[in-house]
C-alpha cells in the first residue's frame, strides 16, 4: 500500500492541450504531485488512468464523449482507488450533488481555478484515502476486491492492483545524455522491486550504432557477438518462451538482455518490420520491457514509439540536448499551417521529460523550468549527478550504479522513477534526492 506523503500520480484530461500543459507545470511544483499522463477524451482518460494505476485524475467535467460522472462510475470498476476531480465552467449545487453521488471527489470552478490550491486538495484527499485503506489493511490484511465476508465496503477498497505491462523507451536524438545509463539502471530497479521481482524484465538495446547496454551491463563481447538482435531476423514469430530466453543474455538479478550487434553493418538490415517483430514477441513473455533508444529517428525507433507505454525524453541541462528534443516534439505536434500533417498526438501523450544531470553542475546549466518550456513537455523526473555512475562504468566491480550503491542519490532517483512509471516501490524508498538535486552548498562547491 502507498503511504501518506508519498507521490500522488495524476492524469490530466481536457480538449485544450495548452491548458493541460500550463496546469501540469503548475501542479508539478507541489512536492507530491506527479503528472503521469494526458488525455483528450473520456475513453482515453479511463484507459490511461487504469493502465497507470493513477491515484487521481483532473479533468474537464464535460469531455467530448463522457462526463466526469460517467468517468467516475467507470473507474470505480476499472481502476478502484483512482480519485476523480473535475473543472467546470458552470458549477451549481445540483451538479455538485449529482457528481458526488457518482463518486466525483470535487469540482473546481474554472473561473476561480488556482493550480496550487487544487494540487494541495488532491494530495490531501489522496492521503486521507490512503490513511483509511492502511488502517483497514492493518485490521483485515490486503485482499482482492470482493473477497472476504460479505463484501464489506471498506474491504472492497483494499485491493492488490494487477500489474499492467509497461514498455519504457529512453530517447533523445543527441547522444551522450545518459539514455543507456538510465535504461540499464531502470530495468534493474524494476527487477529489484519487492513488488515486481516476480515479473519478467527485458532490457532491449535498439542503439545498434553504439551497443552501450552491453558495456553498461558488463556483458562479455563474446556473448554479445553470439546472442544479439541480428539473430531475430530468422526466428519464427511463434517461438516459445524457452527459446526466447536462449537467445537473450541473462543479466544482473535476472534481467534478460536483448543486446545490439557489435557489427554496425547490421544497421542497414534493421528494418521497422524486424523491430516490430522483436517487440511483439517480447511482449508475449515479458511484463516489463525497457528499450534503450538510438540517437536518431530510425526504423527501430519508429517501432519503439508505437509499442512503448512511456517514452522518456532524456535531457541534460544544456542547449543541444534540449534543442534536439524540442525539434522532436515540434515534428510530432499538430501544425495549423499544414492541416494534412499526420496526427501523432498519441505518441506525444506518451512522452515524459526526464532531466538527467550526467555531468557535474556548472554555472551555465539551464534551469529545469527553461528545459521543460523549451522542450514543450512537463518535467516528469530529475536524476542527480552522482559519482557512483562513473564508478560503476569505469570501476572494477562490474555492477551497474543502482546495484553498486543502492542508497545513493542516483539510486533513489531511479527507484522513484520506477515507482512513478509502474508502481515498483509503493511503500517509498526513504527520501527523494535533495531539492534541486544538490544542496546549494554542494552545487557552489562543484561549480568552483
Amino acid at each position: 500500500m502507498k503511504i501518506e506523503g508519498s507521490p500522488v500520480q495524476v492524469v490530466l484530461a481536457d480538449h485544450d492541450s495548452n491548458w493541460m500543459m500550463d496546469v501540469a507545470q503548475d501542479l508539478s511544483t507541489h512536492h507530491q504531485i506527479k503528472i503521469t499522463g494526458f488525455a483528450q477524451s473520456g475513453e482515453a482518460l479511463i484507459q490511461r488512468a487504469s493502465s497507470m494505476a493513477a491515484d487521481a485524475i483532473l479533468m474537464n467535467y464535460s469531455m467530448p464523449d463522457l462526463t466526469a460522472k460517467e468517468v467516475a462510475s467507470r473507474l470505480a470498476e476499472e481502476s478502484p482507488g483512482t480519485a476523480v476531480f473535475a473543472v467546470s465552467d458552470s458549477v451549481t449545487a445540483q451538479l455538485i450533488q449529482a457528481a458526488k453521488a457518482a463518486g466525483v471527489a470535487e469540482i473546481f470552478p474554472r473561473s476561480e481555478f488556482v493550480s496550487r490550491e487544487a494540487a494541495e486538495r488532491i494530495a490531501q484527499y489522496v492521503d486521507e484515502q490512503r490513511k483509511e485503506w492502511n488502517e483497514a489493511a492493518r485490521k483485515h490484511g490486503l485482499i482482492e476486491k470482493g473477497a472476504g465476508p460479505k463484501g464489506e465496503k471498506i474491504r472492497e477498497k483494499i485491493l492488490t492492483r494487477t500489474v499492467n505491462q509497461t514498455i519504457i523507451l529512453t530517447y533523445n536524438v543527441k547522444g551522450g545524455v545518459g539514455k543507456s545509463t538510465i535504461a540499464c539502471n531502470l530495468a534493474l530497479a524494476i527487477k529489484m522491486s519487492p513488488y515486481l521481482s516476480g515479473q519478467r524484465v527485458c532490457l532491449v538495446d535498439f542503439d545498434c550504432g553504439g551497443a552501450n547496454v552491453a558495456t553498461n551491463m558488463h556483458i562479455q563481447d563474446i556473448d554479445a557477438i553470439n546472442r544479439n538482435l541480428a539473430v531475430w531476423e530468422h526466428i519464427d514469430e511463434n517461438i516459445s518462451a524457452k527459446d526466447v530466453d536462449s537467445i537473450l543474455i541473462p543479466g544482473p538479478k535476472g534481467v534478460m538482455i536483448a543486446a545490439a550487434p557489435l557489427n554496425q553493418a547490421f544497421i542497414e538490415n534493421f528494418t521497422i518490420d524486424l523491430a516490430d517483430k522483436i517487440l511483439r514477441i517480447l511482449k508475449k513473455y515479458f511484463g516489463m520491457i525497457v528499450i534503450d533508444g538510438a540517437p536518431n529517428i530510425s526504423a527501430p525507433i519508429d517501432a519503439a514509439f508505437t509499442h512503448a507505454t512511456h517514452i522518456l525524453l532524456i535531457a541534460n541541462p544544456e542547449g543541444q540536448s534540449v534543442k534536439q528534443l524540442a525539434r522532436t516534439v515540434q515534428l510530432l505536434s499538430p501544425d495549423p499551417d499544414y492541416p494534412g500533417k499526420p496526427d501523432m498526438s498519441h505518441i506525444l501523450r506518451k512522452m515524459f521529460l526526464v532531466l538527467n544531470y550526467a555531468q557535474a553542475p556548472t554555472k551555465w546549466d539551464l534551469k529545469k523550468s527553461d528545459v521543460a518550456e523549451n522542450v514543450g513537455r512537463p518535467l516528469f523526473a530529475e536524476i542527480p549527478y552522482d559519482e557512483v555512475v562513473r564508478k560503476a562504468l569505469h570501476g572494477t566491480a562490474e555492477k551497474v550504479a543502482i546495484e553498486l550503491e543502492s542508497d545513493s542519490n542516483f539510486a533513489i532517483a531511479i527507484k522513484n522513477l520506477a515507482n512513478d512509471l509502474c508502481g515498483a516501490y509503493p511503500d517509498g524508498i526513504g527520501s527523494r534526492p535533495k531539492k534541486g538535486l544538490l544542496s546549494f552548498l554542494e552545487r557552489k562547491r562543484m561549480v568552483k
